[in-house]
């Protein structure tokens, strides 16, 4: 800067040139460090959906913890071929980075979880899909991207131990030690972080912000100046036997509060004709003649829950008929910080059931739309639901609408349970 000033030093003492400099200097010192300042804030905050998150973990920090964690396991497992078993989709990245740091012999695989309802006394079983190697003698290493309540790991450490392998040790990035909710043996731990909604680095909101380099926590809702998007949340089992009008009632709560749609046999189909993992896995029991799990249902919701983002709100079609699927929903929902807001029971009297779904064969051509095949879907139906009825009554949110009479009135009932939710 001083050379702005050359030709110029016989109009200036000594004592103004310099004092013309310094305040140069000064402004100078200023601009760099407000640009500092706003870079930092433009850098350190962003907007995911409708969130925003702050960073919390750079890059060359997780980079460091893995280096430790990896140096560890090089020493460890030396002569031990051991196989590193990544779970998808979360751990991607920190597996890529993990392996790269991996300097001994040993094998790469990456699996995916679906949990259901077993027959075995524990219950709930987890199925590991994606191995096609033989565990029998192997040392497991699993790598994992977080580990929050350690459920599904304490339940995929089961499901392994019945393949046999000489020893199965847990690998997470990250460790959130309050949620821990059973007893578990983490070997290999890079960091544990508090109890906060964090994403990047292979991990999510709503699928989205995996690609992130670094690891973003979320700004409180008072910071984000965002509605709570939890209490906003009008999650919504809709229940009745067949010719019940779940289908018309659905389309007008739809229309006027934006929820989204999910039919169970829609999703189911859909799964199967994409050939996703879960729709081959769901599809080998159908082919054997046997039911598709609960849970396994249950992951396939999930996932087109998750792929709505940003919702009000969700109805649920054909889902929940049993309390065991009332339950599995409740869990999903849970782990999601969100839950079922209230079951609406469209209650029509026997006889006009048949009477609209006789009708309904006569218009659409519908085969199994008479009254032998109705009578055998009612008597199933009252079976199956009569217990998850009593199961939302006793959770407090079973409401019930008489759905006899005008469409309006009925959505009218309708609508005056959902606005007070």
């Amino acid at each position: 800067m001083l050379q702005m000033f050359i030709g110029f030093e016989h109009l200036l003492t000594d004592a103004k040139l310099q004092k013309y400099c310094q305040l140069i200097e000064n402004f100078l010192k200023f601009f760099v460090f407000l640009q500092i300042i706003l870079n930092k804030t433009h850098m350190d905050t962003i907007q995911v959906l409708d969130k925003k998150f702050r960073i919390s973990i750079p890059e060359a920090e997780i980079l460091k913890s893995i280096d430790v964690v990896a140096e560890r396991i090089n020493k460890d497992m030396a002569g031990k071929n051991p196989l590193f078993m990544a779970v998808l989709n979360g751990s991607f990245i920190f597996a890529a980075d993990l392996l790269r740091r991996i300097t001994i012999p040993c094998e790469v695989s990456f699996v995916k979880l679906a949990s259901y309802q077993g027959t075995l006394s524990s219950g709930k079983v987890t199925e590991v899909i994606g191995i096609n190697e033989n565990l029998a003698g192997r040392t497991i290493v699993i790598v994992e991207d977080i580990i929050e309540s350690g459920l599904t790991m304490r339940q995929m450490l089961d499901s392994l131990s019945t393949r046999n392998p000489e020893s199965v040790h847990i690998c997470t990035l990250l460790q959130k030690p309050e949620k821990l909710k059973v007893n578990l043996n983490i070997e290999y731990v890079a960091m544990t972080i508090p109890n906060d909604f964090i994403l990047g680095y292979g991990l999510d909101y709503n699928q989205q912000g995996r690609s992130l380099k670094d690891i973003y926590t979320l700004v409180p809702e008072e910071e984000n100046n965002q509605p709570n998007h939890t209490e906003k949340m009008k999650n919504i089992v809709i229940f009745g036997a067949p010719g019940s009008g779940k289908g018309t009632q659905s389309d007008l709560m739809i229309e006027k509060y934006g929820l989204g749609h999910i039919s169970t046999g829609d999703v189911l189909r859909g799964e199967i004709s994409r050939g996703t993992e879960l729709g081959k896995t769901a599809k080998e029991f159908i082919d054997k003649g046997q039911l598709v799990p609960d849970s396994l249902i249950v992951n396939m919701l999930a996932g087109v829950y998750d792929a709505l983002g940003d919702h009000n709100g969700v109805i649920f079609d054909g889902f929940p008929r049993t309390v065991p699927q009332a339950e599995a929903l409740k869990q999903m929902l849970a782990d999601r910080g969100h839950e079922v807001a209230a079951m609406i029971e469209l209650d029509v009297p026997e006889d006009e059931l048949m009477t609209r779904l006789i009708k309904r064969g006569q218009e659409s051509g519908r085969s199994d739309d008479n009254a032998e095949t109705i009578a055998k879907r009612l008597d199933v139906y009252h079976k199956q639901t009569s217990p998850l009825i009593e199961w939302y009554e006793k959770e407090g949110i079973r409401h019930h609408i008489n759905g006899l009479g005008a469409l309006d009135r009925i959505f009218g009932d309708i609508c005056a349970v959902i606005d007070k939710l």
